[in-house]
């Protein structure tokens, strides 16, 4: 059963930032070098200072990016920069972009959902995580006791109940409406605690939680508790906070929850494990003469990978030193048994059984990812890559029904676009929900 709850949010006053669009950010492990530049000069006060802050080369154990966002975060609460909300809320955010010249809106209702080991099967994860990122995630709840930054949360609403309360509530004008400097607009509604929240958590206590987004700072939530626990001889109220952890909530079904493609591609490899992966790759498909005529643009060929893949696994391959560029589908008849619903996937077919097989501990340095198919194809005519392979997007059907089986993907087969922003608001972990 989930259980989802409002929460006393630690949000930006509109007086002191009246731009907020220049106080948000994007997730911690999306913020290159150069971005987190540009997010520390567009305001000093944009939350880059608190959910990723610069290490600087005189770091130590008492002064350092940790113990400088937990010292901001309390500078910035006494100068009234920020402030929580006196009543427990949800937070109901649409979400305006645009992807490919087509305009899209996606609902995001910011809750405290109660933590829950994944055993349990309500809250349920699809990948593997890194032990770095999450004592990186740990070192700053610890140092803030807050969540900073929401997890990217999917449920099932196939009879639109919580759709149906969400656009009531929007009937009304919104707290807060902004855009930011990347043309994403946000208008973001306070729901007291009352009946509607009341309402909204009894339709949500049936669903599965599924982390689209998250799951470091969602293991982190929980080696933060259990870490609490410690500290209070292993008993905590059932309305601690730290029970809790900040998830922004989207519909399977909302017409603005896009996947993007992570393509594959390939670099340093030995000529031989090269001629192996060629070897392999023939063996489990069949190029598909018909789109030969859109592998000449790289545009029309994504649209051809994604067409054909309706009905099937299918690759874009761009191999300069072998057969060229063709587009690939699984042969008829081969033998995926192992992988169950997995078998539908196309990144488990390319790395658990012809990738990682053959590269084995070289997997990592020579495998690598990338959303943009011009960059792939900017990295083969320069020579840094070898191979790239062009995958369609993730389809939402298939990856329900993996996680349903318990399984987990290969990392980065899925990219939902956009990234819930870090600073809308903040959920904190001491006393009470």
């Amino acid at each position: 059963m989930a259980v989802v709850r409002p929460f006393r949010g630690i949000r930006y006053d509109p007086k002191s930032i009246p731009s907020l669009g220049d106080a948000v950010c994007p997730p911690f492990d999306t913020i290159p070098p150069d971005l987190q530049e540009t997010l520390y000069e567009r305001s000093p006060y944009n939350i880059i200072r608190l959910e990723a802050g610069a290490r600087l080369p005189g770091d130590t154990p008492e002064d350092n990016r940790y113990t400088r966002a937990s010292a901001m975060l309390s500078q910035w609460m006494s100068q009234e920069i920020l402030r929580r909300d006196p009543v427990s809320a949800l937070y109901l955010v649409e979400h305006a972009f645009v992807l490919e010249g087509r305009e899209y809106l996606r609902l995001e209702l910011m809750s405290a959902v109660r933590l829950e080991e994944y055993e349990h099967r309500v809250v349920l994860p699809h990948e593997f995580t890194r032990d770095a990122d999450k004592e990186d995630r740990l070192a700053l709840i610890r140092a803030c006791s807050a969540n900073l930054s929401p997890i990217m949360s999917l449920y099932a609403d196939p009879s639109n109940e919580v759709r149906s309360v969400l656009d009531r509530i929007m009937s009304a004008e919104p707290d807060v409406a902004f855009q930011d400097p990347g043309q994403q607009g946000y208008r973001m509604w306070k729901v007291e605690e009352g009946d509607v929240t009341e309402g909204i958590s009894l339709l949500l206590s049936s669903k599965e939680i599924y982390i689209a987004d998250g799951h470091h700072r969602y293991e982190t939530a929980l080696n933060y508790r259990a870490l609490r626990r410690e500290e209070t001889g292993g008993a905590l109220p059932d309305d601690a906070a730290c029970n809790y952890v900040m998830m922004g909530l989207v519909a399977f079904d909302d017409p603005g929850l896009r996947v993007l493609p992570y393509h594959r591609v390939l670099k340093g490899m030995k000529p031989s494990a090269l001629a192996q992966v060629r070897y392999e790759l023939w063996k489990y498909f069949n190029p598909v003469p018909e789109a030969q005529e859109a592998c000449t643009d790289l545009k029309a060929m994504l649209a051809k990978v994604e067409e054909l893949g309706r009905s099937g696994p299918v690759l874009g391959m761009m191999d300069p030193g072998g057969r060229g560029t063709q587009v690939l589908k699984l042969k008829p008849g081969v033998d995926l048994e192992d992988g169950g619903v997995m078998a539908d996937s196309e990144p488990w077919i390319l790395e658990e059984q012809i990738l990682r097989p053959i590269l084995a501990e070289e997997s990592r340095s020579c495998i690598d990812y990338v959303h943009d198919a011009k960059e792939a194809a900017a990295g083969l005519e320069s020579g840094e890559l070898q191979m790239a392979f062009l995958l369609k997007p993730f389809p939402l059907d298939l990856f329900k029904e993996i996680i349903d089986a318990d399984q987990k993907l290969p990392p980065k087969s899925t990219f939902f676009y956009p990234k819930l922003p870090t600073g809308l608001v903040m959920n904190p972990l001491d006393g009470s929900i």
